[in-house]
C-alpha cells in the first residue's frame, strides 16, 4: 500500500497541530479523487497517509506541483 508523509513545519508555533491537520486534509482530499480508500495516521510532527485503488498513483509533492 503507498504512502505519503505529510510534516509540520519547523517553525516553532502554538498551530502546529493544526497546519499538520490542514495539510494532511488536503494531501487526503487530493488523493480521494483517485483512489478507493485513503487513512491518515497522525504522529508526533507529522501525517502519513495510506491509499489504496486500481487507478491510484503517488501525486507530485507539493513543491513539484505547478
Amino acid at each position: 500500500m503507498p504512502v505519503v508523509t505529510v510534516r509540520a513545519s519547523n517553525k516553532p508555533s502554538s498551530g502546529k497541530f493544526d497546519t499538520l491537520v490542514r495539510k494532511a486534509t488536503e494531501k487526503a482530499s487530493d488523493l480521494l479523487e483517485q483512489s478507493d480508500r485513503v487513512l491518515v495516521v497522525y504522529e508526533k510532527g507529522c501525517a502519513s497517509i495510506y491509499y489504496e485503488g486500481d487507478s491510484a498513483q503517488p501525486l507530485p509533492s507539493p513543491a513539484s506541483r505547478a
